[in-house]
């Protein structure tokens, strides 16, 4: 065999054919054993350089924590390290996607930024517009990663010059437009708090002012996430699960050997046919999204509903209730999260049961059935159970009135709530001192400057060997010139908090980030912050109600771990650093261009319309007022901390536990992780409290009656084909989730546009067994009518993020 100049010449053999076969041959790359270059500092960034992996070595190649043999090639002799690791942490990422690399792909083009451009600008004006329609859609990322693939190799059909068409639409191409796209349409939970204090409070932010809001909240995260990549991104111990799927699809959809091509058929069987069933479940025949057998034979008990219904949000807790439409099956990934994270899972929802239950049945935090209260409710309650008259009591000044409160009372949460809040902010607290008991190693390597090659990913060195990264000195900047800019809109806005208050939050986010982050790169499942970052605020700055919002404003936890979601991704994918991040800003950018003129031309023309309690059928007062309602929750959570914080949670008072338990968080991954030291292979160490508290504490809320058929479908995956059929798993499983999420995605969203009064006038299923009429659940539990209960009809995208509020 011939041999290339700086290439080793290595003869072909029947493993050789084996690989060709594993990893199919993708454009411009030969097969991953063919060639082995031997790697030094002089020439690991020539554009030349094809990294490349011999056969045995990827055989040898262990999950998460592989000891590299530093004496030697950095991209060989990998073994298996930590036995007891694998077991816990058994996503084999490096046994499904090829250690190859062709730096000289095309990335940046004409057409990629088209395609980004169109699709972002599409998805944009989608997410922004649906928060003031009757039906709220949800664009996910795997929708609009399928349709930039599609759009660009319809581009690719157009010929023209080479700077237009430079040959097919390549893999990197297609990853660059999806994050940019991704990007745009994310939106700014900054959105929230300027519309929220436009119509309800007659606090109008100037256009340029929001501008600078939201572009400050969104890139101070970015820069952020840059600086922690060698904690959070390189290491190979965190997989982030909830990009496989996406990182399977793309390499499915680009290689044109046999494995890539049986993978390419098997996708479009499934995704057609699921798009094809999804129309039973979401429109013909919506009682298949949630059978409870319970409620069907006690259709008239509350107590029934309340342990077994949960189609519909608030419901119940949907135990044991059976779920056909894969729209509320997939909410939790069950074929992308790790086998340990799902088992903490089952035992939360199996605690969740009898806590929940307990804790409305004997009134704790007096919230409960004593006082007649709702089983579960997110809403402020006065002491008859009624809604609290939360805008009279707080005035378009934010100043609390203390002679209505005097009057009505202070509020009432339920019991199952105040029970979640207290989990969730545990999660919330154990998340940090988590990530520096299990992740101290790399911390202090990151706090030193070094990168340990011993528990890199080898994407990641892959990466490291071709590409330059993305300087810290720019992502130092990007923080720095988004954090001038938030200060200048706070002081403009007169926005009730003073500079050093913002940077108080900004800086809390930061540390929040890396915990939540962490928990969320090992467990593919997120912490939710939603509560608090406002109880910080309301302990900072007591009685200071907008004050408090913008200091919730100020978390760019979800911006930042997006963009290290995005980095995960594109280390998968083997792209340049620089052009990941290039996505990201381009996306911000288009995203703001888009969203913020939208919005004020929305709240501007129909600012009447939007404040009744039904709408014209065009814009939808309800629906905004669910969104009020979410927004003076999470915007009300800044609200109750800013205006009661003293009244109901400093010492003595009745939710004290609330930010106490922020504390107890903190200690007690100390106390296993010491109980493990004592008493060690008792499996101690495996028990991850701010995934277990967090698991427990979001069980009530939302939709839940995916829940079983959940549990069934991750334990066939992620445990009997992982262990049984690993050759199937390693194949077929992240395009099988890909398939599904993406086949239920269009469907759903084509429903909404054709059927559900989106573009058209709303064509309505005729009322039958199948599709009971309203106010009856689809799953026919006894729903007790309330003035407070929002009928409110909202179509989701399937969640593939698995993002809960932060």
């Amino acid at each position: 065999m011939e041999s290339k100049k700086g290439y080793t010449s290595v003869d072909k053999t029947e493993e050789d054919e084996l690989e060709q076969d594993f990893y199919g041959s993708y454009p411009g790359l030969s097969p991953i054993q063919e060639e082995i270059e031997e790697y030094s500092p002089t020439n690991s960034y020539h554009p030349g350089n094809l990294r490349k992996f011999e056969v045995e070595e990827i055989k040898n190649l262990k999950v998460n924590s592989p000891d590299i043999d530093t004496s030697l090639q950095p991209f060989t002799n990998f073994k298996l390290h930590n036995e007891k690791e694998q077991i816990s942490e058994p996503n084999s990422k490096d046994e499904l996607f090829p250690l190859t690399d062709d730096p000289l792909a095309n990335v940046l083009t004409v057409r990629s930024f088209l395609v980004g451009l169109l699709e972002g600008a599409l998805g944009a004006a989608i997410t922004q517009l649906f928060m003031f329609k009757p039906i709220n859609l949800h664009i996910q990322p795997l929708f609009l990663q399928i349709t930039c693939m599609l759009l660009g190799r319809l581009f690719a059909l157009i010929p023209g010059p080479k700077w237009w068409n430079p040959g097919p639409f390549g893999l990197k191409e297609t990853v660059f437009a999806a994050i940019m796209s991704t990007t745009a349409s994310g939106g700014a939970l900054a959105i929230e708090m300027i519309v929220t204090q436009d119509l309800f409070f007659n606090r109008v932010t100037r256009l340029p002012v929001a501008f600078m809001i939201l572009f400050s909240s969104q890139m101070i995260g970015y820069g952020w996430a840059g600086l922690l990549q060698p904690i959070l991104v390189y290491p190979a111990k965190l997989t982030f699960p909830h990009v496989l799927p996406s990182a399977a699809l793309f390499y499915s959809m680009s290689g044109d050997g046999k494995r890539t091509k049986d993978q390419m058929k098997f996708f479009k069987k499934i995704f057609g046919a699921i798009a094809i069933y999804e129309i039973f479940p979401s429109y013909i025949m919506p009682a298949l999204q949630g059978i409870s057998l319970f409620c069907l034979a006690s259709p008239k008990s509350p107590l029934v509903t309340n342990l077994f219904g949960g189609v519909e949000p608030q419901e119940g807790l949907g135990f044991l209730s059976l779920s056909l439409d894969w729209s509320f099956i997939g909410h939790w990934g069950p074929l992308f999260l790790p086998l340990l994270s799902q088992l903490h899972r089952i035992a939360g929802l199996i605690i969740a049961l009898f806590i929940f239950s307990l804790s409305y049945t004997n009134s704790w935090f007096s919230g409960g059935i004593s006082r007649s209260f709702p089983f579960l409710s997110v809403s402020l309650l006065s002491a008859n159970g009624t809604e609290y008259p939360i805008r009279k009591v707080i005035g378009l000044d934010g100043v609390k009135d203390s002679a209505t409160v005097n009057d009505i009372g202070l509020p009432f949460y339920t019991s199952t709530y105040v029970v979640s809040q207290l989990l969730m902010t545990i999660s919330a607290g154990s998340a940090l001192s988590h990530v520096f008991l299990h992740q101290w190693d790399v911390v202090y390597d990151a706090l030193r400057a070094r990168e340990s090659s011993e528990n890199q990913d080898p994407h990641r060195l892959i990466v490291k060997a071709s590409y330059r990264d993305f300087p810290n000195l720019f992502f130092i900047g990007i923080s720095g010139f988004a954090i001038a800019i938030a200060i200048a809109a706070s002081i403009i806005e007169h926005s009730d908090i003073s500079v050093l208050g913002l940077l108080v939050a900004i800086g809390i986010s930061s540390f929040m980030t890396l915990a939540v982050a962490f928990v969320a790169g090992v467990t593919g499942s997120y912490i939710r912050l939603g509560g608090a970052i406002p109880m910080i605020g309301g302990f900072l700055y007591p009685g200071n109600t907008f004050g408090n919002m913008w200091f919730s404003t100020g978390s760019t936890v979800h911006q930042a771990v997006h963009m290290l979601n995005d980095l995960k991704l594109g280390q998968y994918m083997h792209m340049p650093p620089i052009y990941v991040v290039l996505a990201q800003i381009f996306g911000t950018i288009l995203g703001l261009i888009i969203n913020v003129p939208l919005m004020f031309s929305i709240v501007s023309s129909q600012r009447n319309v939007l404040l009744l309690p039904h709408g014209n059928g065009v814009f939808s007062g309800l629906i905004f007022q669910e969104m009020q309602a979410h927004a003076v929750r999470k915007v009300e959570s800044s609200l109750i901390w800013g205006a009661f914080s003293e009244e109901l949670y400093s010492h003595g008072k009745k939710y004290f536990i609330i930010p106490l338990s922020l504390a107890i968080g903190f200690l007690l991954p100390c106390v296993f992780f010491l109980a493990d030291k004592i008493f060690p292979n008792r499996y101690l160490d495996s028990v991850n409290i701010p995934l277990l508290a967090g698991f427990i504490g979001s069980a009530p809320h939302g939709v839940t009656a995916g829940n079983t058929v959940n549990i069934i479908v991750g334990l066939i995956s992620q445990f009997w084909l992982r262990k049984y059929h690993s050759g199937w798993f390693k194949k077929y499983n992240y395009v099988l989730s890909a398939a599904l999420d993406g086949g239920t995605q269009v469907t759903i969203f084509c429903i909404s546009l054709f059927f559900q009064g989106v573009i058209v006038p709303k064509l309505q299923m005729p009322n039958y067994f199948l599709n009971p009429s309203r106010p009856t659940p689809k799953d026919y539990c006894y729903l007790k009518p309330t003035n407070s209960r929002l009928e409110v009809e909202e179509t989701f995208i399937f969640n593939t993020d698995n993002k809960l509020d932060m």
